[in-house]
């Protein structure tokens, strides 16, 4: 590992225990999330991360929705699974729950759950591949079935 690669990794991992002990987000071990990404400020402890997951430059990741008045209850729970990347610039709409294995296209936007082992893209997001397998490093190592 070249010096350049070791003060990334220190940098990265400072501002993981950051968002962990002092923010009080719930994100697992190994995770990579970038620094202009941005998870929700108002409800740090409803965004939830598996371990082995990525989320990308200026991924957006929300787990509050003022929208809902005074007959919900405005803080709910983002749910992350492991092994999971969030490309860049895609949006996590509150109360999402993503499966394993799940590649969030760059740009999506998701708005309903999703099951274990699929790449989703779009705006509403939806269903591109069955079966994705995604390597401890974050790298498609089985891209699936096609989805008609």
């Amino acid at each position: 590992m070249s010096p350049r690669q070791r003060i990334s990794k220190l940098i990265s991992d400072i501002y993981i225990w950051y968002l962990i002990k002092i923010r009080k987000y719930n994100i697992g071990k190994n995770c990579i999330i970038s620094w202009r990404a941005s998870l929700d400020r108002a409800n740090p402890k409803g965004v939830h991360i598996g371990d082995y997951s990525r989320v990308m430059l200026e991924a957006l990741i929300i787990a509050h929705d003022y929208s809902r008045g005074l007959t919900h209850s405005m803080w709910t729970d983002t749910y992350i699974g492991h092994h999971c990347v969030i490309g860049g610039r895609s949006i996590i709409l509150p109360g999402v729950k993503l499966g394993n294995h799940v590649f969030v296209a760059a740009g999506s936007v998701v708005t309903k759950s999703f099951p274990d082992h699929c790449m989703i893209g779009g705006n509403p997001a939806h269903i591109i591949r069955k079966g994705t397998i995604i390597t401890d490093r974050t790298q498609i190592e089985d891209p699936g079935e096609l989805v008609d």
